[in-house]
């Protein structure tokens, strides 16, 4: 085995143990903020050129509807390292690097069926751009109002406390209301900021602000 595959099978175990504390953190800050009922999560794997390039964890939230517990909503999280999922620079128009995108959806995030988070974002439905921290649509199905995007470099959220600072408090925090800029302060560690880009037909694209 070469040493860039030994250094592939490196980062994605730190990806999987990621995963772990999500996967123990995530329901559990659900249930006890009272929103619903913790659904079990889902995982998926995105490949570019036949390489691990994504890893998809969409956590349902579920509410009892007709005497039976439906999910009503979903914290996504997508964690790029290489492939459409990473984002690109304002400046050099370059690839970022490994990021984590934090979401609240009405769906879960699949790779399958094209719904994630991918660049260029010109095909997107139409967005508001808060502050360049925090991505937001309208959204009437989910209890929680309008679907939203946040992300961060990956080496910020690299450990447990990692975690439950910029991914699962501020989840959490947007669910229930809050204002953004307690639920996602400007201050968070690794938090990217997005920049608006108008393109010559009129649409409009994402770049990451220089910090």
């Amino acid at each position: 085995m070469s040493q860039q595959q030994n250094n592939a099978n490196e980062v994605w175990r730190k990806v999987k143990a990621l995963e772990q504390v999500l996967n123990a953190q995530l329901p559990e800050a659900i249930a006890a903020a009272k929103l619903g009922k913790p659904g079990k999560m889902l995982s998926e794997v995105q490949k570019t050129a036949g390489e691990r390039s994504a890893l998809a964890l969409s956590f349902p939230i579920l509410q009892r509807e007709n005497r039976k517990d439906v999910e009503v909503a979903w914290i996504n999280i997508q964690i790029s390292l290489s492939g459409n999922g990473v984002p690109h620079a304002a400046v050099d128009h370059a690839p970022l690097g490994a990021v984590m995108h934090v979401a609240h959806w009405a769906c879960e995030f699949s790779f399958d069926y094209d719904a994630y988070i991918g660049f260029p974002a010109d095909g997107w439905q139409p967005w508001r751009n808060r502050e360049g921290r925090l991505l937001s649509w309208d959204e009437s199905e989910s209890p929680f109002g309008d679907e939203w995007l946040y992300s961060l470099q990956l080496d910020a959220v690299d450990s447990e406390a990692g975690l439950v600072e910029c991914v699962v408090a501020p989840a959490i925090a947007l669910l229930q209301g809050k204002a953004l800029d307690e639920a996602l302060p400007a201050t968070l560690p690794g938090l990217l900021r997005y920049q608006d880009i108008d393109l010559a037909d009129g649409a409009r694209d994402l770049r990451i602000a220089q910090a």
